[in-house]
């Protein structure tokens, strides 16, 4: 429960984190910076990728500048151009990505009037009107669908109210939206076209941009001036191509502008009155027409008739770039071409208010997700939930894409998804780290900290789960404990098994042995698990002869306290055992079972009757290659049929080992009385119990041989 409260907490603190940065109570750069790549990312994979065919430009390009001169051109080559594209070719509707803001510079006039001042009876009329390039621009854009550009400008010291020019007719009053006009952009001055040409064209639209993009995802198609709504370029060339009034469509509470509604065109809006541009593609999505080859009227008539055009340039020095989701160098009247065309086919973005609630629904239902699923898989399916989940995110916000037009922000989500599996991965590794450490502080008491610091660094060679595997376990005993036990008070015997058993575990521990119990005065050990251990027989009998080196030491210090000295033995055996947790539901312990265990056991016990500190099976012998070993008897031990051979470490000269060896050679090829003559010559004190059994066994086969089949195997009844 406690585990499933911090969890809980943890995904609720980074649901709250970024939901009050998608409220717009925490500002996040960083958020908003992945935002606009996510959102770019998502535009540049699903644009249409075709030219339009309605939409086209008029590109004033370097070949109509050789033609025609630098640009400004003079006002009657424009007036031509205009001419001739609603006379020859009968476009639609035509718009300038351009401002007219001063008369043109006529100097054949000013020549003119000082020559009518001069003769005043010349008639110069006719010559007056040939000349007067502003007045034949005016009357090529009256009663046509042309729309003339203009910049809005924001309040600043330098240019406020600065008017230069003359504004088109407004569309509506700010009174219409209410309080929704307090979102708009409300310029402060303006700079348009003469009077002459404004009062001539029927309409106009601003083209300026929001100053603070630095790529340009957004263009405002309303701005509010002294009052007035006016719309931009591409707005009003889009409503005047389809011959429509404007209606402005506001959320339920009439506080925010939704949407802007030309007839049946519907433009979803942010409350700011700025659209997402439907880019079409990268630049070049349109056909670009050179203004020379129409004003020599070269191209075919089908190329622009019915059409939107719109006048721009490509030319090198008067390009209008931009930087865009879809190009860092993007021309701006490509921009416009985009926004009308989006308009037009009614592929505009939304980005309503309740997109909020959806993103914050979304949100919660991935962080419920994180919290009760993540958690608890392992690590393989906690990285494939992960996958799925982000998966999910990606799916459905491009179904809200591409199948509703809706924009849902990407980045919230995945940062959410990221930062709670984040969280909780390291709260895992947290609470995974203390079970460690209170898993190691319980089997430090019996298994070597060196050893319990490599859990983490080899997992795959430990084990805590039942397993079989060859391994070396390990029996050692106190000889007479029981008269021991009644010389000596309780107290004192406490003490006395603490002062053996310390220096033993110790020495077990060493050679990274395992303690499997202490029984009274007895230990019980193993060697290789939980970690696997290739040296096991190596280990398990360095660890036997260390102890019984340290044996004098030990009853020294038993000397000092007047208390009875002990003596031992130690029963090694190799080979395949269980290993693993074992008990019952109450209680368990890591423990090693298996007929190899109860052969250790009968060794340990074996070691009273041989005389020896240590006895081992022969495939610890074998394994165990670093030591050397001397063989004391052939032997079938209680319970068991198959043989097997007994070793004991070599612990002292080995010149009476090998004179042993000769002498249990004779007594297996049957040499009894010569066997006996050199058991009975051996007078090696540590060796004597062993050749005085042997010396016995000779007595007893020379008194009463044994059978002819006799296999040197001698059958213990008792364990």
């Amino acid at each position: 429960m406690k585990t499933l409260i911090i969890r809980s907490f943890i995904s609720l603190t980074v649901l709250c984190a970024i939901a009050l940065s998608e409220l717009g109570y925490i500002r996040n750069p960083l958020l908003e910076k992945l935002e606009n790549v996510l959102y770019d990312i998502r535009l540049t994979t699903t644009m249409i990728n075709t030219k339009s065919d309605n939409i086209v430009i008029i590109d004033i390009d370097e070949k109509s500048l050789v033609n025609h001169g630098q640009w400004p051109w003079r006002r009657d080559v424009i007036a031509n151009l205009v001419n001739i594209l609603f006379d020859h070719y009968e476009i639609k509707s035509l718009g300038f990505d351009m401002v007219f803001a001063e008369p043109q510079d006529n100097s054949a006039l000013a020549v003119i009037d000082q020559i009518s001042r001069i003769s005043p009876n010349l008639e110069l009329t006719e010559l007056r009107t040939q000349y007067q390039f502003d007045n034949q621009f005016a009357e090529s854009l009256f009663v046509r669908n042309v729309i003339l550009g203009y910049v809005f400008k924001q309040s600043n010291s330098q240019n406020r109210d600065q008017r230069v020019g003359m504004l088109p007719q407004a569309i509506a009053s700010t009174d219409v939206l209410g309080e929704a006009a307090l979102h708009i952009n409300h310029a402060t001055s303006f700079t348009g076209n003469t009077a002459a040409l404004q009062s001539a064209a029927d309409f106009g639209g601003f083209f300026d941009y929001f100053r603070n993009q630095s790529t340009l995802r957004q263009v405002p198609l309303l701005q509010a001036f002294e009052g007035k709504l006016y719309p931009s370029l591409a707005l009003q060339l889009a409503a005047v191509s389809i011959d429509a009034n404007y209606h402005f469509n506001l959320n339920e509470h009439g506080n925010l502008l939704e949407s802007i509604q030309i007839n049946d065109h519907i433009i979803p809006i942010s409350p700011n009155a700025s659209m997402y541009v439907p880019f079409r593609g990268p630049m070049g999505s349109f056909n670009y027409l050179s203004a020379t080859d129409i004003m020599s009227q070269k191209l075919e008539k089908s190329r622009l008739k019915d059409k939107i055009a719109i006048v721009g340039t490509s030319a090198a020095g008067l390009l209008d770039l931009r930087s865009t989701p879809v190009g860092k160098s993007y021309a701006g009247v490509e921009v416009h071409a985009n926004t009308v065309s989006g308009i037009l086919e009614q592929r505009v973005k939304a980005k309503p208010d309740y997109t909020l609630a959806i993103e914050l629904l979304l949100m919660l239902t991935f962080a419920l997700l994180m919290t009760f699923i993540f958690p608890v898989l392992t690590p393989k399916l906690g990285f494939l939930f992960l996958l799925c989940v982000t998966c999910m995110a990606l799916v459905i916000n491009l179904y809200c894409w591409q199948t509703l037009n809706l924009i849902l922000n990407l980045a919230p989500l995945l940062i959410l998804i990221a930062l709670t599996a984040f969280f909780h991965i390291n709260y895992n590794f947290f609470i995974e780290q203390k079970n460690k450490r209170a898993l190691s502080k319980v089997f430090s008491q019996y298994i070597p900290s060196q050893v319990v610091e490599e859990f983490d660094l080899d997992e795959a060679k430990m084990s805590l789960t039942g397993d079989s595997r060859e391994m070396t376990v390990f029996f050692a005993d106190v000889r007479n404990f029981t008269s021991i036990s009644e010389s000596m008070s309780p107290t004192q015997l406490t003490q006395l098994m603490n002062a053996f058993l310390t220096p033993i575990t110790r020495e077990i521990h060493n050679t990274k042995g395992t303690i499997d119990k202490y029984m009274g005065d007895a230990v019980m050990a193993f060697w290789g698990a939980p970690i696997k251990d290739q040296n096991h027989a190596n280990h398990a009998v360095a660890s036997a002869k260390s102890i019984f080196d340290k044996l004098p030491e030990l009853n020294e210090q038993l000397k000092r306290n007047n208390w009875p000295l002990i003596r031992i033995g130690i029963g090694l055996a190799s080979g395949e055992m269980n290993v693993g947790n074992m008990g019952s539901e109450f209680r368990v312990a890591y423990s090693v079972l298996g007929d190899t265990v109860n052969l250790g056991s009968r060794l340990e016990g074996l070691t009273k009757v041989y005389g020896v500190p240590i006895l081992v099976n022969e495939n610890t012998k074998i394994l165990a290659n670093e030591h050397k070993f001397m063989r004391i008897d052939r032997v079938r031990v209680k319970g068991k049929q198959q043989p097997i051979t007994l070793y004991t470490p070599i612990l002292f000269d080995e010149t009476y080992c090998q004179q042993f060896e000769n002498a249990l050679e004779l007594y297996w090829q049957k040499e009894f009385s010569l066997a006996k003559q050199h058991f009975d010559k051996m007078n090696q004190a540590s060796l004597h119990t062993l050749t005085s059994l042997f010396s016995k066994r000779c007595e007893q086969f020379l008194a009463q041989p044994p059978a002819t089949n006799w296999d040197g195997v001698f059958q213990h009844s008792t364990k």
